[in-house]
């Protein structure tokens, strides 16, 4: 996979949570047929991604999590950093050890429950086959990103069940190896009849 586990949330303004830049999206507008169907496309990455996931579970990895308050002029005025070893038992049970956590020094910006639960398992974001049916997937469109030729895929929660946390935003998929080559998008989420609004990342 190319998609990596350091994640940085840059936050200009620092004015709310839901004041992140937002990058570049495609327009359903500049959707065209693929050689492949795209249903096909679909059952093709989510098997590449519970392939993935299990994988993952078998190894110990550094995740390293920023979160950078930034003003109008790029100048970082506040910082919250969180590096953690992620551990499975042999029963696949998740363990995280905080290995360094400074204070934050984040001044605007609250971090919620919601937020650090984002953070640490939402993100990065991995739609495994049975994630799909949770999901309404659109395609659209080809996009290049770096060298690689890409479709491009919407990707919205169908409902929001109390207390669950769910990715809103757009993947990438390789046009080649059908898988996720990178996420864009936030995690969403309801909590006592409300909504939950969160910045996005990339990753």
């Amino acid at each position: 996979m190319l998609r990596v586990f350091p994640l940085t949330l840059a936050l200009l303004g620092a004015s709310a949570l839901g004041g992140a830049p937002q990058a570049p999206v495609v327009s359903p507008a500049k959707a065209t047929s693929t050689s492949v169907p795209v249903e096909e496309i679909i059952q093709q990455f989510a098997a590449k991604e519970t392939d993935f996931a299990k994988a993952r579970d078998n190894y110990t990895y550094r995740q390293t999590v920023r979160v950078l308050e930034v003003d109008d002029d790029g100048n970082t005025r506040g910082r919250y950093e969180m590096v953690s070893d992620i551990i499975f038992t042999p029963e696949g049970k998740r363990i995280e050890r905080v290995v360094h956590a400074p204070v934050s020094t984040l001044k605007r910006i609250l971090l919620t429950p919601e937020d650090e639960q984002d953070l640490r398992n939402v993100q990065p974001f991995v739609l495994t086959s049975k994630d799909i049916p949770k999901y309404n997937i659109s395609y659209l469109g080809p996009q290049k990103v770096d060298e690689l030729d890409t479709y491009v895929f919407a990707v919205k929660p169908k409902a929001l069940e109390p207390g669950q946390r769910y990715f809103e935003g757009q993947i990438w998929v390789d046009q080649r190896d059908l898988q996720i080559v990178k996420t864009d998008g936030k995690g969403v989420g309801r909590k006592k009849n409300q909504d939950n609004q969160f910045p996005r990342f990339e990753t």
